[in-house]
């Protein structure tokens, strides 16, 4: 079922319960209001009664009957005058003989008391008991009488106020239907945007001008689809470049594989050759384990663990000292106690990265620093070296895969462009975040943010 019909019932459902529940009060509350009107009306006319009655009871029966029935036939109700013990005293009937006990629901009820009662044989009656005092004696006046006119006021006002309801129920009917039809109306668009949408044109333009939430769903889909589009371009990009930049050594390969019986005598020739030909041939290989490191990246659960600031120290001293040391570059550690829930393989990957970078970048008689800090609700691991830089414009695209600064080129030929985007993405896949901040000729800082284990 449509979204607009599921609103439309769900509208018409809380206004029909609305409408019965109004209904019934107002029903209620006019009843009562008619109900003691006509109490007022009884009680006015048994005082009037009594007057008369209370004189004769209890030493004469028969004046009473006949103060009863004439006040019976004005008011065309049944009058009986009852005992202390609610007995029959006189009947204006004359039918109920005198001791004559009643089993009425009104008389179980102390003082003066009314009811409404609906009858087989009479309809709708009026019960009104009313006590007085003769002499020493305590007597009551119970007043019977015909209440259809009570009744069929009730029921002409309760029919009037169906008819309103139901007429304000057809109304709110067709309102409701189409302020659904109005609210859904851009689930409507949004979804025949979205089956324009194909694998090769994604393209989703919708105007909406209200700030709500199917406003926040429009500029998600549209932040959704320009997202898929920006991987779709990366990742041609990503497969173009890669082509490329494994067509180089191959190109190189061949070149040297076709010089290579040329220089067979020359053995100083034939050595350099079969030295660059093992170069490229480790470039090429590690090329496409950093491009299978990327593609496989996420794909398996981190087995995550905790270690601590002393762990990165001496996994990073073991690793780099001696490289450090052939470079006569210092490596400093400053390591504030914190600790790390992460996966210790693919974290150790992506600090040798950006230690390595670090190290190869950095000039002779420099410092390369590896800072931990604990935070209230995250910890960092921060590198920093001293050498050549970043400029500003390479800054925001160090990320890319195969990107190289030409700086970083011209310093030094190693490196494929791929370690920057491993780094990210194993820090990305931690719900981490990785910044850099860099000046030409001074030396990058690089911060990993991860967060802090609970």
């Amino acid at each position: 079922m449509k979204i607009r019909y599921q609103l439309w019932l769900i509208f018409a459902g809380l206004f029909i319960t609305f409408s019965f529940a109004l209904y019934m009060v107002i029903a209620n509350s006019y009843e009562e209001r008619l109900q003691a009107g006509y109490e007022q009306i009884a009680l006015a006319q048994g005082s009037i009664i009594l007057d008369k009655v209370a004189g004769t009871y209890p030493e004469s029966q028969q004046r009473s009957i006949g103060y009863l029935q004439k006040y019976s036939e004005q008011l065309k109700a049944r009058l009986i005058v009852l005992n202390e013990d609610k007995s029959v005293f006189a009947d204006s009937f004359a039918e109920l003989k005198q001791g004559t006990t009643l089993k009425l629901a009104i008389l179980e009820q102390e003082g003066y008391a009314s009811d409404f009662l609906y009858t087989d044989d009479f309809g709708y009656l009026q019960y009104t008991l009313l006590p007085f005092k003769a002499a020493v004696n305590q007597g009551y006046l119970l007043m019977i009488q015909p209440a259809e006119m009570l009744y069929a006021e009730l029921s002409s006002f309760r029919y009037w106020v169906l008819q309103a309801l139901l007429l304000s129920l057809l109304i709110f009917f067709i309102l409701s239907y189409v302020v659904s039809t109005w609210l859904t109306k851009p689930i409507g668009q949004i979804i025949t945007a979205l089956k324009k949408i194909t694998p090769r044109k994604r393209f989703f333009s919708l105007t909406y001008r209200r700030q709500n939430e199917i406003k926040e769903l429009i500029d998600a889909i549209q932040r959704m689809v320009e997202e898929l589009n920006l991987y779709d371009e990366r990742q041609q990009r990503f497969l173009s470049t890669s082509s490329h930049e494994l067509k180089t050594p191959l190109a190189t390969m061949q070149l040297i594989l076709e010089n290579l019986p040329y220089v067979r005598e020359n053995e100083e020739k034939y050595l350099e050759f079969t030295h660059d030909l093992t170069l490229q041939v480790q470039k090429m290989k590690q090329m496409v384990e950093q491009l299978l490191q990327i593609t496989r990246l996420g794909k398996a659960p981190l087995k995550k663990e905790i270690i601590s600031e002393q762990d990165i120290g001496e996994h990073l001293l073991q690793s780099f000292q001696y490289l450090a040391k052939n470079k006569n570059i210092v490596l400093q550690f400053k390591l504030q106690k914190a600790f790390f829930n992460v996966d210790k393989r693919l974290f150790f990957r992506a600090l040798d990265n950006l230690v390595a970078n670090a190290i190869r970048y950095s000039p002779a008689e420099t410092v390369v620093t590896i800072k931990t800090k604990s935070l209230k609700e995250e910890n960092i691991v921060s590198v920093f070296d001293q050498g050549i830089g970043i400029s500003p414009s390479d800054l925001p695209h160090i990320f890319d895969p195969f990107f190289r600064a030409n700086d970083a080129t011209a310093w030094s030929q190693e490196g494929s462009g791929l370690g920057l985007a491993i780094v990210k993405q194993i820090i990305e896949l931690h719900r981490g975040k990785i910044t850099v901040n860099s000046k030409p000729e001074k030396g990058t800082s690089v911060y990993l943010t991860l967060p802090r284990p609970k």
